[in-house]
């Protein structure tokens, strides 16, 4: 009989609902619940219990914002049941999406066993009745609101305890699960994706539609006994196979938790409770399932609050069935995070992992990450890590990325194994569309033949269903569809390594074309991220350097702090008895935790970063003390001679430094630093600078002149530069007729992602502030002018102080706006009189090239880029770099330098960078390149200033000879631009640590000399593994060094 095609398309696609869903539950009474309202934080099981609960019936009302409500819920199994599986079947009025939203914790004889959500509404209790049996269990329920993710006014979604119940029990069943009508579904699924997923003309899809007809037909509505034979109808034509030349797939369970986005920090704990005792108990289930977990953050929560999951988790992974997987602490930014930061994500990770699990990871798993640093591949080989996974550069809004498996190549020329699965999500639901677009987006199908597919739910958590897990099994060898297995990524990655030939090499950055506005966002957050890692970098230099003297710098106890519910101690067992070791490993926990690419990017609910206020003073108070205590006993031993008022001036940078400081008596001096070391001053003494011209200015029609003979700076009315001339060179900075440092305002309504972008239509609506502006003289002294810039514009203030200091081209910009613009962006520009059509940025451990036009789409996308500490524009003779203490995103095109300041986004957090901001940035023109110009150099002083204390009179110290001299270097490198960017103890010993880089893309012979009393220096890998490397007795040592390459050497007493 012929047929109308259409006709029976919709037969087969509605056939599942009518027909095949209503069996699965043959039968249903209703549940008895209880419930508590908590009004507060979590509690604990243990406390939860305890307290009173009251009736609670289907449709009644529950969850005050971010609540917990805990169920009590109780029944007895009808005697009629016999032989039959038992769910309870319960809807807690979910949101859309799994781990958005509403969701619980299901607690059986006291243990935390699986989640309930919109994914896992079925709470799988006894797999053979015998009738009779008596249930009890506890839900502890999430009253997690759904944010708004991308774009529109939101609430700030902070805990409101006392507001009327927002959700309800739209259904609290115990039912009979009818597992053959599961499987059914299942089947029929698979087949029906199947035949979407082929072309029309395919013969597969047409065997595959007349055999879900022939199942439609044998199907009767409410009759169970039509499964079977519906079910055999389908195996025949889900029995045939495929041939050996198919694109295989290697398909991983996985569950995306971001650590902090649209909840807070104490929800990502309870979500990981939630996800991890589910995959848990589908692993019983299925003996062939697998599960990648990364961030051993979240690991360390299970092991404080969820001892139970974490045992399980333990023997898991001894068997095989959890994989760890990832390296780093938290799935981190690494786009702002420092180099160093990286390497420590990568040191406390892959220690975590070694002492808990017995493992060492070999992969980076950063799937949702917005970009990735050229310095990453390096990073990566030097920690021991061979394979590296993202997909989330298929997100580019502007260019498709020509690869999915390519060797990924880094600034120093190491490469790392990169796989980008071409399925395009690490959430797959295993479809059989995601399948086929795994295979046909390839790009590398002439030279591989091997992907992998991260499947289950993911963002806030969830992970594989029990259908992802069987669908995987159903598409193992499926015809038509690619092969599949489920597998680890380890397994993933070992096969596709050997399977690959003549892969393609992407070398440099992976620049997102998207999201460029998390660079901005949160401005407050970026700038203590600044700030605590160069403060950490201070109290490791002197602490490594009060240990390497024998000097009594350790902490009797660890400083008293206010201790979030996340703030979990995950230390390595032998920093236990070291107050000073616990209290960085503490601090630099908190900092990287802090890095998570929802979290410093910008791109979370105001709550978040409520919390990271109080991190952010938890790692300065931890990090203070061990710096003072350190830099105290380092004091106490230096000889300060019959100084009436002595005063120390150290420098932990490894250059040294000529600069104006402020001493203890508010007094301004001109001094020389030797590097990593110090100076000691009398300040009773008169500071001569008859040497050093003086800095001067002129008032002259509104127009303020400052000259220190080096350079002369005019600022007009407005606070902007129309002049810096530069004495030396005998040449204008700026370029001729344009102003610089204007404040430049833009309409940002990007199209979708408030937060996240900046879209490239906001240069279409540029405005230079305008409003009442106020310019003075604040402080002159022969070392110092300073002039004050006030401007009121919107509802906005900004005060800058515009500082020349004697003996210096650097003219700085201290700013301090109070920010209340919406859906605005503010750029400051600097328009200069050079030409070049490639400008140089400051990146982890080095510095990138990029274009300064746009002649391809390539160019044109990069219209907002990644910044560290400096950016510059150089001819072959002369340049001019922009220096800042704080910001991350910027641009230059053509001539004009321009540093990205303040966003105001509206969603996820409408208060977004409303409040005050301080900042600086520092315009710094030079003669010869940015390497003979000493830019690099120049950025590091301005990020950390001399440190300058009162020292103790040596009558006063409390030892018995003072054996220090009063201007000292603790360790010297002779080759200029090999940077120490780290002195720290060792993580796993007493020996020190002595981190340096080359950051001028040069190559040749070093000497690193230590006037510390060591016995030997040894080359390690970055996790501080002795490895054959250059080696040395006594306290200097010779080595060759490449373009931007890392080296870590272990100082041994």
């Amino acid at each position: 009989m012929e047929k109308i095609t259409q006709v029976y398309e919709k037969r087969i696609a509605v056939t599942p609902e009518r027909i095949i869903e209503p069996m699965i539950h043959g039968k249903e009474i209703p549940l008895q619940v209880s419930a508590m309202k908590v009004g507060s934080e979590p509690i604990s099981y243990e406390e939860a219990i305890q307290r009173p609960f009251s009736p609670f019936n289907e449709g009644d009302r529950w969850g005050s914002i971010w609540d917990t409500v805990w169920f009590r819920v109780c029944a007895e199994v009808p005697d009629d049941w016999k032989g039959e599986s038992v769910v309870a079947s319960i809807n807690l009025s979910y949101a859309k999406h799994e781990g958005f939203g509403r969701e619980g914790l299901v607690y059986i004889d006291g243990q935390p066993t699986i989640a309930i959500n919109r994914a896992r509404s079925d709470i799988p209790l006894i797999e053979n009745a015998e009738g009779g049996e008596k249930i009890e269990f506890y839900i502890e329920a999430a009253a997690n609101p759904a944010a708004q993710m991308g774009w529109g006014d939101n609430d700030l979604l902070m805990p409101d305890y006392s507001t009327p119940p927002l959700f309800s029990m739209e259904k609290a069943r115990l039912a009979t699960f009818n597992r053959e009508a599961h499987q059914l579904k299942l089947d029929y699924e698979v087949c029906h994706e199947a035949m979407l997923a082929l072309p029309d003309n395919e013969p597969r899809r047409g065997q595959l539609y007349r055999a879900l007809n022939q199942a439609c037909s044998v199907l009767e509505l409410g009759d169970s006994t039509s499964i079977v034979p519906a079910r055999a109808v389908l195996e025949k034509v889900m029995s045939r196979k495929n041939g050996d030349t198919n694109h295989s797939i290697t398909a991983v369970g996985h569950a995306h938790i971001d650590t902090a986005w649209l909840w807070p920090l104490r929800e990502t704990i309870r979500k990981c409770a939630r996800t991890f005792s589910t995959a848990l108990r589908y692993m019983e289930k299925y003996p062939d399932y697998q599960f990648a977990c990364s961030q051993p953050q979240q690991y360390s929560w299970m092991k404080k609050y969820y001892p139970s999951i974490y045992a399980d988790i333990k023997k898991a992974v001894a068997r095989g069935q959890w994989e760890p997987v990832g390296g780093m602490w938290i799935e981190a930014d690494c786009n702002i995070s420092s180099g160093e930061s990286l390497i420590r994500q990568l040191i406390h990770g892959k220690n975590f992992y070694e002492e808990e699990f017995g493992i060492e990871v070999k992969d980076l798993w950063l799937p949702d990450v917005f970009g990735y640093a050229a310095a990453l591949p390096q990073i990566l080989q030097k920690a021991g890590i061979q394979w590296f996974l993202t997909q989330k550069i298929s997100w580019n809004d502007t260019n498709k990325f020509p690869h999915h498996t390519f060797w990924w190549e880094g600034l120093d020329g190491s490469r790392i194994f990169t796989h980008f699965p071409p399925v395009d999500t690490y959430n797959c639901q295993m479809g059989a569309k995601d399948l086929m677009h795994s295979m046909h987006n390839f790009q590398e199908n002439d030279r591989a033949t091997a992907a992998l597919i991260p499947f289950g739910n993911g963002d806030g958590g969830g992970g594989p269903t029990i259908d992802h897990i069987e669908k995987c099994r159903r598409w193992e060898d499926f015809e038509g569809l690619p092969k599949v297995k489920m597998g680890k990524v380890s397994e993933f990655f070992t096969e596709a390594k050997d399977d690959a030939i003549d892969l393609p090499v992407w070398n440099g950055e992976l620049y997102l074309e998207l999201h460029r506005g998390t660079l901005t966002s949160q401005a407050y957050n970026k700038q203590k991220n600044r700030e605590c890692e160069l403060l950490l970098r201070d109290a490791e230099f002197f602490d490594a350097v009060s240990r390497g003297l024998g000097l009594d710098g350790m902490l009797e106890s660890i400083p008293e702090t206010q201790r979030p519910v996340w703030d979990v101690d995950a230390h390595i067992t032998g920093k236990d008895k070291d107050m000073n070791a616990r209290c960085l490993d503490r601090a630099w926990k908190l900092l990287l935790l802090n890095q998570f690419h929802d979290i410093i990017p910008g791109s979370s609910i105001h709550w978040v970063y409520q919390d990271s206020k109080v991190d952010y003073a938890n790692i300065r108070t931890l990090a203070d003390a061990v710096k003072n205590k350190s830099l105290e006993s380092i004091l106490s031993v230096i000889d300060t001679g019959k100084m009436e008022q002595p005063a120390g001036i150290f420098n932990t940078l490894s250059h040294e430094r000529t600069e104006v400081v402020e001493l203890p008596n508010g007094e301004l001096m001109h001094c020389l630093v030797p590097p990593c070391g110090y100076t000691v001053i009398d300040q009773n003494q008169g500071q001569s600078h008859d040497e050093l011209p003086p800095v001067s200015y002129q008032e002259d029609d509104g127009l303020i002149k400052l000259t220190n003979g080096l350079v002369s700076v005019s600022i007009d009315e407005n606070g902007r530069l129309i002049s810096l001339f530069d004495h030396e060179m005998q040449r204008e900075v700026l370029t001729p007729g344009q102003r610089a440092n204007v404040f430049q305002i833009h309409k940002d309504i990007p199209n979708f992602w408030n937060a996240w972008d900046i879209d490239h239509f906001i240069n279409e609506s540029t405005q230079e502030i305008s409003g009442t502006t106020r310019v003075k003289i604040k402080a002159h002294s022969e070392l110092r002018v300073t002039v004050q810039v006030e401007h009121h514009f919107g509802d906005s203030h900004l005060s800058q102080d515009i500082v020349l200091n004697a003996g210096s081209k650097r003219v700085d910009f201290h700013t301090q706006v109070n920010w209340q613009e919406r859906n605005k962006l503010l750029k400051v520009s600097f328009p200069v009189n050079v030409r070049s059509l490639r400008a140089t940025y400051d990146t982890q451990f080095g510095h990138v090239e990029r274009s300064t036009h746009g002649n391809s789409s390539w160019d044109v996308a990069q219209f907002e880029v990644p910044v560290h500490k400096w950016m510059d524009l150089s001819e072959s003779d002369y340049g001019v770099a922009l220096l800042n203490n704080c910001k991350y995103g910027a641009d230059i095109h053509g001539s004009n330098m321009r540093l990205t300041l303040l966003k105001s986004a509206c969603a996820p957090d409408p208060e977004a960078d409303r409040g005050v901001h301080t900042f600086s940035y520092s315009l710094f023109p030079h003669k010869g390149s940015l390497q003979q110009g000493k830019v690099i150099e120049e950025a590091y002083a301005f990020n950390s200033p001399l440190l300058v204390t009162p020292a103790p009179r040596s009558s006063d110290t409390m030892n018995e000879k003072a054996r220090l001299p009063r201007i000292h270097s603790f360790i010297t490198i002779d080759r200029p631009g090999v940077i120490l960017e780290s002195l720290k103890k060792a993580e796993k010993s007493d020996a020190l640590i002595a981190r340096v880089y080359e950051a001028y893309s040069s190559r040749g012979t070093a000497e690193i000399q230590t006037q510390l009393p060591v016995t030997s220096l040894r080359e390690t890998d970055l996790l501080e593994r002795e490895i054959d490397g250059s080696t040395a007795d006594g306290q200097t040592l010779h080595f060759d060094i490449d373009p931007f390459s890392i080296r870590t050497f272990m100082l041994v007493s």
